[in-house]
């Protein structure tokens, strides 16, 4: 007896864990896109000046 019935219960995490981020992705409410993607570029673009308006984004997202 070997490793074999390893690889069988790596397929079932996999699947587990696919079919995990599958429900995650098709339950996330897609409606704050446009919030995150704003907040995610001035993060990057204006570091200084997020971090003065980051809690009206946080805010924002807990609607």
């Amino acid at each position: 007896m070997g490793y074999e019935p390893l690889y069988f219960v790596g397929a079932i995490v996999l699947l587990g864990a696919i079919g995990y981020g599958m429900w995650r992705n098709a339950t996330r409410n897609k409606a704050k896109d446009v919030l995150t993607e704003a907040a995610t570029k001035m993060e990057y673009e204006h570091p200084k000046e997020y971090e003065k308006v980051q809690k009206q984004f946080e805010e924002a997202a807990k609607d």
